[in-house]
C-alpha cells in the first residue's frame, strides 16, 4: 500500500505555486499525495495532476477562538480519517493547529517557516500570542524547514525549538529551467524604461514606496514605465484596498497587470525588477527575476538581503525609505544597459548555484525518507 502525505497550507494557491514540483516528484517516488486548504481556483488545477483534495476552511485573520478551534478538530478528523504517515504544513495556522492535530492524532509532521509575516514586524499583542503557541506546538514536528537564517535564529533565540530539529533550506527554491533568459524574444524597438513588480498588493510588501519612488522617478525621465502585477489579497490585513489601486494607477505611467499564472513575459519586457518588502520568507519573485536574469532592486532586510548582491545583480536599499529607492531606481537607469546585463547573468548564475529548485527538494526527500523509513 502505497504511503499517504498531506500538504496543508492557507491557500492551495500557495500550494500550486510554490510546491508543485515537490508534489509531483514524491507521488513520482511512490507516495500518494493529498493536498489540504480552503477552495480556490487552484484546487481543480491541483487535482488534474492526481493528487486529491481534502478541504479545510481557515480563517487567515479571524481570532474567534471557537472558529480556532473547529479548524484544529476538522485536522484532527482528516488525519484519523486518511491516515497519512506524514503531514507537511505551511504558514502560520496550519504550522500550529495542524502540528496539535498530528500530535491528537499520533501522525508524524513536518513544518516549513515560509517567512514570519506581519505578526513578527508588528510586536503587539497578537505576536506575544503567536510566540506562546508557536513553544506550545513546535516541539512536536519531527524537523521544521526555515527560508532564512534570521528566522532561524530568532525560533532558536526564543527558545522555540532545538537546534537539532531545524533544517535550513534557500527558500522554496525555483525551477531554473522553466525561468530561464532563454524564453525571452529580442526586442530592439522598446522605447520605455520598465519598472516590474511582482507580488502580493500588501503594504508590507513596500508597494506604497515603490509607487511614491516612481513619481520622483517620472518627474526625470518621462520614457519610465511603472508595472504591476499580482493580486490584492483580502484575506489579508495589510492589504492595499481597490481604491488604491485606483488611485495609484491614475498616473499615467503606472500600469496595472492583474493577476497572471505565467509571469514570464511580463519579466521579459522588465528591465528591473523592484520589491522594497520589509521582511520575506526568501522572496519567490526576485528568485524568478534573477532566473530570467533581470537586474533587481531591493531591501536590505531579513530574506531579501540573502537574494542581493549590492552592485553585482542589482542594488540593495533601506526599507520604507522611497527616497532612497528612487535614487536606486535612477541609478539603474543611468548605469546604461551593458551594465545592466552584467547584472542580469550574475543573478543568473547566482540562482543557479544557490536556489536551484533542486536543491529544496533534495533536502525535503532526505528529511521525508529519514523520518519514514523509506
Amino acid at each position: 500500500m502505497k504511503k499517504k502525505i498531506i500538504l496543508v497550507s492557507n491557500t492551495s494557491w500557495s500550494i500550486y505555486n510554490f510546491r508543485l514540483n515537490l508534489m509531483k516528484k514524491l507521488k513520482d517516488r511512490g507516495y500518494k499525495i493529498f493536498f489540504c486548504s480552503p477552495y480556490d481556483e487552484y484546487v481543480e488545477k491541483l487535482k488534474k495532476y492526481g493528487f486529491k483534495y481534502l478541504k479545510l476552511n481557515i480563517s487567515r485573520k479571524g481570532l474567534n477562538p471557537i472558529y480556532e478551534i473547529f479548524t484544529i478538530v476538522k485536522l484532527y478528523l482528516i488525519y484519523k480519517r486518511i491516515k497519512p504517515s506524514l503531514t507537511l504544513h505551511y504558514t502560520i495556522k496550519p504550522n500550529i493547529y495542524g502540528t496539535i492535530a498530528a500530535r491528537l492524532a499520533r501522525i508524524n509532521c513536518i513544518n516549513t517557516i515560509t517567512g514570519l509575516g506581519y505578526v513578527f514586524l508588528k510586536k503587539g499583542f497578537i505576536f506575544f500570542i503567536v510566540l506562546w503557541l508557536y513553544k506550545l506546538t513546535f516541539k512536536y514536528p519531527k524537523r521544521i524547514f526555515f527560508q532564512n537564517k534570521d528566522d532561524l535564529d530568532l525560533f532558536l533565540g526564543y527558545k522555540i525549538i532545538k537546534r537539532d530539529k531545524a533544517v535550513l533550506v534557500n527558500g522554496s527554491g525555483i525551477d531554473i529551467n522553466y525561468f530561464h533568459p532563454n524564453f525571452c524574444k529580442i526586442d530592439n524597438k522598446k522605447t520605455n524604461f520598465i519598472f516590474l513588480f511582482v507580488g502580493r498588493l500588501l503594504w508590507d510588501k513596500g508597494i506604497g514606496e515603490f509607487v511614491e519612488a516612481s513619481k520622483t522617478v517620472y518627474g526625470k525621465y518621462d520614457n519610465v514605465k511603472i508595472l504591476i502585477l499580482g493580486s490584492i489579497d483580502k484575506g489579508n490585513p495589510r492589504s492595499i484596498s481597490e481604491i488604491d489601486l485606483e488611485y495609484f494607477t491614475k498616473h499615467k505611467y503606472i500600469k496595472y497587470l492583474g493577476n497572471k499564472e505565467d509571469v514570464r513575459p511580463y519579466l521579459c519586457e522588465a528591465d528591473c525588477v523592484v520589491l522594497p518588502s520589509y521582511r520575506e520568507g526568501i522572496p519567490r519573485s526576485l528568485l524568478e527575476a534573477m532566473a530570467m536574469a533581470k537586474p533587481i532592486i531591493t531591501t536590505n532586510v531579513v530574506g531579501c538581503k540573502e537574494v542581493i548582491e549590492d552592485g553585482k545583480n542589482g542594488y540593495m536599499i533601506q526599507a520604507k525609505d522611497s527616497n532612497n529607492l528612487a535614487d536606486a531606481m535612477i541609478k539603474m537607469i543611468e548605469i546604461g544597459e551593458k551594465k545592466r546585463k552584467e547584472m542580469g547573468l550574475y543573478g543568473r548564475e547566482k540562482v543557479e548555484k544557490e536556489f536551484d529548485e533542486e536543491l529544496v527538494i533534495n533536502k525535503y526527500f532526505k528529511i521525508i525518507e529519514e523520518i519514514l523509513g523509506a
